[in-house]
């Protein structure tokens, strides 16, 4: 026997269902739940731009590889005498290091290198003076090897690096032509902050060249 109360609740209950009731509540839930969608992919694309404009973590290693602890973040996150000198070669072997099969790539790597100001002037000398469009018939190729590495100057925005080191010309075309002669490389790189685009911190300002020797 069904009491008083559960009769009326009985009676509250729908007898038939109004269908473009229920689409209509159904559409303003999805309409609803679409902007939460909207609102969280937002938040995330937001999120990971501002973790793509972060400087990348650099872990600092002794000799030996044992991690070593930071206490100043800002004065320890500068450029070490190593890195200094791995981007000063790795630059001047992309940049001077000329391979005519290999031209393309190892320039664009070395262009990454340098500063808007430095990067007009290279332009200006290698590309537009058709420099490179004749090196890359010519099926030469060089190799750098260095001798000496010296800082000349450090500050708190600029280093001066100096480079000595003797580059072998060769031919992909007569095996027996090479060339060698001692150089001199003279780079004035620019600290700057470290980035997803600039990750060793330092981009060249100038660069010059003295013929030392011929070999």
């Amino acid at each position: 026997m069904k009491t008083r109360f559960q009769t009326r609740v009985e009676n509250m209950k729908r007898r038939y269902y109004e269908v473009f009731g229920d689409l209509e509540a159904q559409a303003e839930f999805f309409k609803l739940a679409s902007l939460l969608l909207l609102c969280l992919l937002f938040f995330a694309l937001f999120g990971a731009f501002m973790l793509a404009k972060r400087a990348p973590v650099v872990i600092r290693v002794s000799e030996v590889g044992k991690a070593e602890a930071i206490q100043d973040l800002q004065l320890h996150n500068a450029p070490s005498e190593y890195e200094i000198y791995d981007f000063s070669k790795t630059f001047t072997k992309r940049f001077r290091e000329l391979n005519s099969y290999t031209l393309p790539s190892d320039s664009a790597e070395a262009w990454n290198r340098m500063s808007a100001r430095y990067r007009k002037i290279a332009d200006r000398d290698l590309v537009e003076s058709g420099f490179f469009a004749r090196f890359h018939e010519t099926g030469l190729h060089a190799h750098i090897e260095f001798k000496e590495e010296a800082i000349e100057r450090d500050t708190t925005e600029y280093v001066r690096v100096s480079l000595i080191g003797v580059r072998n010309i060769m031919s992909y075309n007569d095996p027996d032509y090479k060339e060698s002669s001692l150089f001199k490389a003279e780079l004035l790189l620019k600290k700057v902050p470290r980035s997803r685009e600039v990750p060793w911190g330092l981009l060249v300002e100038d660069y010059r060249e003295i013929l030392l020797n011929k070999l």
